[in-house]
């Protein structure tokens, strides 16, 4: 279970330490009862070792249209699909490492890749709901979620 991992609170500082200082956005938790963000793309990554952990990104398309204009620095319309998945792996990659770190894990990061859905297994997709919300003041939404194991 997530909340197991690491504490909500601490979850969202350590992804904004990653977003504010790439991208100038920072996330605090969703007020409870906020409606859970869609998930247009999401990117996993897999912790491998002696504690594996599978740690996602996701958002709806305005959150991963405006994290990936912020991280390189261009008009929203000026994105393509490739720049807006590179745009969330690369934060996912980053946001992972600081989780490890957290963690004290001396495990290795394995590669960010965007995975649809319906890739993801019956047991993955049900322990999404335990993700937690992250809400920027201009409204961004990003969903993180960490799970004990790989599958």
């Amino acid at each position: 279970m997530m909340t197991e991992v690491l504490d909500p609170e601490r979850l969202a500082a350590l992804v904004s330490n990653v977003t504010q200082t790439m991208c100038g956005i920072s996330f605090g938790i969703a007020r409870p009862g906020d409606k859970t963000v869609p998930c247009w793309r999401m990117a996993v990554l897999n912790v491998v070792g002696a504690r594996p952990l599978r740690v996602a990104l996701y958002s709806d398309e305005g959150g991963c249209t405006a994290l990936g204009s912020a991280l390189f620095a261009c008009a929203p319309d000026a994105l393509d699909a490739g720049m807006i998945d590179d745009s969330l792996c690369e934060l996912l990659n980053m946001a992972a490492g600081q989780i490890k770190g957290a963690l004290a894990l001396d495990q290795a990061l394995g590669l960010p890749k965007i995975v649809p859905m319906s890739d993801l297994s019956p047991q993955a997709q049900a322990s999404m709901s335990e993700g937690v919300l992250l809400r920027s003041r201009d409204a961004v939404n990003l969903m993180i979620w960490i799970s004990e194991g790989t599958e």
